[in-house]
């Protein structure tokens, strides 16, 4: 007898499409409004947002490179970029895209002959960077909302958001630091796991090299804190650089804001989206983002068209381009890697 499983995941964001798009219907007059200002946008400032956003991605794909230049790798600027913003993109436009990109960086990065356990190193250190900076902007948000604004109405809606970020952060952080026999007993355990899903076993030898491979990469990273405190600054200015982008195409639209109150909305939005579970946002992470600066002061279809801008330059416009890195990237042949060890 087949049982039929109730596929709450469809369920849930079936009703999460429905409320945005009644959320749409009663602010149509606002929609309209918003539309009217995007078709008479500033091309100055419109560029200038584009091209903090196109920059965001180049900070983006530095991360990459100083994890794999710890690990003694490396690669082409180009690459990493188009990795990063491939990347980016994926964790984005999917349901569970972490996992789609944590595949997709493997893929890539094993046809350039990197080992195995350094791509899982350089997937939970960018990780670890994306969920710590985003902690951090949310501080920040939260605070200057509070003392600035005497507003704390956000909060019962972003703490939750914010307590699965850290806890994300302290399993890694856990992770990272147990000694070796708990490494080699996790990686066993593992390795069972995988070999009842494949039927495929691991060797205690390709065990051991699984170990000593995390140990000495685990030790690289240690060993140089600095580089660790250069990859959270990294993804800060890749934060900053898409705050300052919306505040251009806030510009564009004929209104203005303090930077830092938009910098405070963009990093209360950003942690609102770590909910999201529909492909491409579903419109949820327009409509946190079209609050979070309505709340700092932006008048509503400002907000509304500067976030459609930000979301088109930085999402929806750039996803056929996305498609092609993908393909050159997964599907080239390999190429003879430079390697400083």
């Amino acid at each position: 007898m087949h049982t039929h499983r109730i596929p709450w995941s469809l369920i849930i964001g079936a009703l999460l499409l429905m409320a945005v798009v009644a959320l749409g219907i009663h602010n149509w007059p606002t929609i309209h409004d918003a539309t009217r200002l995007m078709q008479h946008a500033r091309p100055g400032w419109l560029m200038l947002g584009v091209l903090a956003v196109a920059l965001g991605f180049v900070c983006a794909g530095q991360i990459y490179g100083r994890v794999l230049g710890i690990l003694g790798f490396r690669l082409p600027q180009l690459w990493l970029i188009s990795a990063a913003m491939v990347s980016i993109l994926i964790s984005q436009t999917i349901p569970a895209g972490t996992v789609a990109s944590y595949a997709f960086l493997t893929s890539s990065l094993r046809r350039r002959g990197i080992p195995a356990t350094s791509v899982a190193l350089l997937a939970s250190l960018e990780l670890f960077t994306w969920i710590g900076g985003m902690l951090v902007l949310f501080c920040f948000g939260l605070i200057y909302k509070i003392v600035f604004l005497g507003d704390n109405s956000t909060s019962q809606i972003t703490y939750p958001a914010a307590m699965l970020a850290l806890a994300v952060v302290g399993a890694i952080a856990f992770a990272s630091t147990r000694p070796r026999p708990t490494l080699h007993r996790w990686v066993t355990l593992l390795g069972r796991v995988a070999g009842r899903i494949v039927r495929r076993s691991w060797s205690e030898a390709h065990i051991h090299q699984i170990v000593d491979e995390l140990d000495t990469n685990r030790r690289l990273i240690m060993e140089r804190p600095r580089q660790a405190v250069v990859l959270l600054c990294l993804q800060l200015f890749v934060f900053f650089l898409h705050s300052m982008a919306l505040l251009m195409l806030i510009h564009a639209l004929g209104s203005t804001a303090p930077p830092l109150a938009v910098l405070a909305a963009y990093g209360l939005a950003l942690i609102v989206s770590t909910f999201t579970a529909l492909p491409g946002g579903g419109g949820t992470v327009e409509a946190a983002l079209t609050l979070s600066l309505t709340a700092e002061g932006v008048p509503p279809e400002a907000a509304l068209g500067a976030t459609i801008l930000f979301r088109l330059c930085s999402f929806w416009l750039l996803l056929p381009l996305g498609a092609i890195c993908y393909r050159l990237l997964t599907t080239s042949n390999d190429q003879r890697l430079q390697s400083d060890q």
